[in-house]
C-alpha cells in the first residue's frame, strides 16, 4: 500500500504535502497592526483573513493588499452557515475552545478500527497526537467572535473530524473500505489535505474513480459534493521520502498521481502572504486554482490556527497563547485546501443551488491571475537539469477561450468576494455534462522512438469528432521508456493551445507507463473537435523507449 501523507510539511512520515511542525514556538513580534475582525484578540496576525502586510508572528510581513478578499465576505454576513464539511484528515480535537461549536455532534469519524461497525460517530480524536487535522479544522471553520483565538474562513459552517490519516491501517483491503467511506456522506465539502509522495506515478483503484463520481452525481440532492484536494508540497522533493530510500531529488507534478487527476476534485496550490506561489507548491496542469498556504512561519508568514489543546502538542506559549492552543506555524496545500473550502463553503451559502461543476466554473471566472506573464518558467533543479533549447514552461497561458491558465497558479488566486458576488447572480452557464468514452479516441498501438535527448520529441495525433466546450482533458499514456526521470508530455489543442502535462527531467526514478491517466484543465472554454496532438520529450541520455498508445477523453458540455 503506497503511503498517503498530509499535505503541510511535517519531518519523517509526515513529509509529502506540509513543509514544517506544528509544533515550533512561536515567540517573535508581529507589526501591531489593529484588530480588524471582531473581538477574536489572534484573527488581526492571519495574513489570509485579511492581508495588512501582517508578520504572523514570523520575521518578516506580508504584502498589504495579497488577499483574497474573505474579510469583505464576513461584512456582507455571509460566513458559511448551513454548509456541512467533512475534515478528514488525522483526527480533530474537537473539544478545543474554538473547534467546539462548530462542530457536527454524531457525524464524526474514527477509521482506526479495521471493523467497519466502529467508524460511524466515533471519537475522531488524533490518537498519535498529530495536530495537522486540529490546524486544518481551525481554518475552514474555528468559531467566530467568542474573544478567543482566531477564526476560520467560513466561522458559521459546521464540520465533522474524521481520523483518516496514520499508522493504524493493516490491511489493503480494509484501506480501501475505509477509503470509500469517507468519500460519502450528508456533506456539502469534503476537505482532503493529503495525498501521495509525489516520487512516482501511482495508480488509481477503479473503485475510487468511481466513487467520486458517484459523489458528484448523487450527493447535495443530484447536485454533487464538493471535493477539495491539496496538489502537494514536491515542488522540489527528496526521494528519502520514497520507498526505494534514493537520495536524489525529484521534480513534482500534479499528473503523478490519478487520484487526484480526476474532473470531480478541485485541486489547489499555495500562495504565500507576499502574492506569489509558495517555494513547496507542487504544480501542474490538474491544477484549478491556488489558495493560501503562507512559507514556513519562521522568516516570512505561514497560517495561524487552531493547534491541539496544551503545551505538551502545541507550538508554546505566548502573550497571546498562554495555553498553547494555536499555532503559527501550519502551512502547505494543507492549508490552502481548508481555505478554499471555507471559501466554497461562502459560495454555498450566497447560492445553495450551485452544482458543482457550477462552483468549478464560478472559480475559474472570479480567480485572479496573480504574478501574471507570458514569461518562461525555468527548470526549478537549475541548468543543469534542463534540456538545451527546450522551453520548460511558461508562467500562463491563455486559450482560444480567453483563459490564462498556468500550471503554476491554475486559473489563479481565489477571491472570495467576486466568487460570492458572481455566485448570488449566477445563472445557469453549462450544460448537461458530457464525458466521451476512453475507447473512443484512441491511437491503437503505436511503436514511436522517443530521440534521445532531443527537443525534436515524437509526436502522435488524434482527431476528435465530437463537439464539446471542454471542461477538462484526460488521456492515458502508454511508453516503455526505461528512465521516466527524462520524460516530458505536451497536449496542443485544435485551436493550438499547448498545456505541459508533465515536465522534462523530473527525476522521478521509475520506468514504463501503462495507461497512466492525466488530466490538463488549461483547455477550458475550448472546443473538443478536432486534430490533437500529443509530444514526448525526451531530456536525458541514455535511456531510451517509445511511445506505444495513448487515448483522450473529453469532459464537457455541448456549445
Amino acid at each position: 500500500m503506497n503511503r498517503i501523507v498530509p499535505c503541510f510539511i511535517l519531518l519523517s512520515l509526515l513529509s509529502a504535502c506540509t513543509p514544517s511542525s506544528t509544533s515550533t514556538t512561536t515567540t517573535a513580534a508581529n507589526t501591531g497592526t489593529t484588530s480588524i475582525l471582531g473581538d477574536d484578540p489572534l484573527a488581526s496576525d492571519a495574513w489570509h483573513l485579511q492581508n495588512t502586510g501582517q508578520s504572523t508572528f514570523s520575521s518578516s510581513a506580508g504584502t498589504a493588499g495579497e488577499d483574497f478578499n474573505i474579510l469583505e465576505v464576513h461584512n456582507q454576513e455571509i460566513k458559511g452557515s448551513g454548509i456541512k464539511i467533512a475534515i478528514s484528515d488525522s483526527g480533530v480535537d474537537v473539544d478545543h475552545p474554538d473547534l467546539i461549536n462548530t462542530q457536527l455532534f454524531n457525524e464524526h469519524r474514527n477509521y482506526s478500527s479495521d471493523s467497519s461497525s466502529t467508524w460511524r460517530n466515533g471519537s475522531p480524536y488524533p490518537i498519535e497526537h498529530e495536530a495537522h487535522g486540529t490546524a486544518v479544522a481551525g481554518l475552514a471553520a474555528a468559531e467566530a467572535d467568542n474573544s478567543i483565538g482566531s477564526r476560520g474562513v467560513a466561522p458559521l459552517a459546521k464540520y465533522a473530524g474524521f481520523l483518516f490519516i496514520g499508522n493504524f491501517h493493516n490491511s489493503s483491503s480494509s484501506y480501501e473500505a475505509k477509503t470509500l467511506d469517507q468519500m460519502i456522506g450528508s456533506f456539502d465539502i469534503f476537505n482532503y489535505s493529503y495525498g501521495y509522495v509525489g516520487c512516482e506515478f501511482i495508480p488509481a483503484d477503479a473503485s475510487v474513480v468511481s466513487a467520486y463520481k458517484s459523489g458528484v452525481t448523487t450527493l447535495r440532492s443530484g447536485k454533487g459534493a464538493i471535493y477539495v484536494k491539496a496538489a502537494g508540497n514536491d515542488y522540489i522533493g527528496s526521494n528519502s521520502d520514497c520507498e526505494n530510500g534514493a537520495t536524489s531529488y525529484f521534480i513534482g507534478n500534479t499528473n503523478t498521481s490519478e487520484d487526484q487527476n480526476l474532473p470531480y476534485l478541485i485541486v489547489t496550490g499555495a500562495v504565500n502572504a507576499k502574492g506569489k506561489i509558495s517555494s513547496y507548491s507542487t504544480p501542474g496542469s490538474g491544477l484549478w486554482v491556488t489558495s493560501a498556504g503562507g512559507e514556513y512561519g519562521t522568516t516570512s508568514p505561514a497560517m495561524l490556527t487552531t493547534d491541539i489543546q496544551g503545551c505538551s502538542y502545541g507550538m508554546g506559549s505566548s502573550s497571546l497563547n498562554s495555553s498553547c492552543d494555536y499555532t503559527s506555524t501550519m502551512n502547505g496545500t494543507s492549508s490552502a485546501a481548508p481555505v478554499l473550502s471555507g471559501i466554497i463553503a461562502l459560495i454555498l451559502e450566497a447560492n445553495p443551488l450551485l452544482t458543482w461543476r457550477d462552483v468549478k466554473h464560478i472559480l475559474a471566472k472570479t480567480s485572479d491571475p496573480i504574478n501574471y506573464s507570458t514569461s518562461v518558467v525555468s527548470h526549478p533543479g537549475g541548468t543543469s537539469w534542463a534540456l538545451s533549447g527546450y522551453i520548460y514552461d511558461y508562467l500562463y497561458v491563455r486559450n482560444a477561450a480567453n483563459y490564462d491558465f498556468s500550471n503554476t497558479y491554475g486559473f489563479g488566486r481565489v477571491n472570495a468576494e467576486k466568487a460570492v458576488n458572481m455566485a448570488k447572480s449566477y445563472v445557469l452557464e453549462l450544460g448537461a455534462y458530457v464525458e466521451t468514452d476512453w475507447s473512443t479516441f484512441s491511437s491503437g498501438t503505436l511503436n514511436l522512438a522517443i530521440p534521445d535527448k532531443s527537443t525534436a520529441g515524437v509526436s502522435s495525433t488524434i482527431n476528435v469528432s465530437r463537439s464539446l466546450v471542454i471542461e477538462s482533458i484526460q488521456i492515458k499514456v502508454s511508453t516503455n521508456h526505461v528512465f521516466l526521470g527524462d520524460i516530458g508530455i505536451e497536449l496542443k489543442s485544435p485551436s493550438g493551445t499547448v498545456s505541459r502535462i508533465l515536465h522534462v527531467n523530473s527525476n522521478i526514478d521509475q520506468s514504463g507507463l501503462s495507461d497512466f491517466m492525466m488530466l490538463s484543465n488549461a483547455f477550458y472554454g475550448e472546443n473538443s473537435s478536432g486534430p490533437w496532438t500529443i509530444k514526448l520529450i525526451d531530456g536525458g541520455a541514455q535511456d531510451t523507449g517509445s511511445l506505444t498508445n495513448w487515448k483522450i477523453k473529453i469532459n464537457g458540455h455541448d456549445p
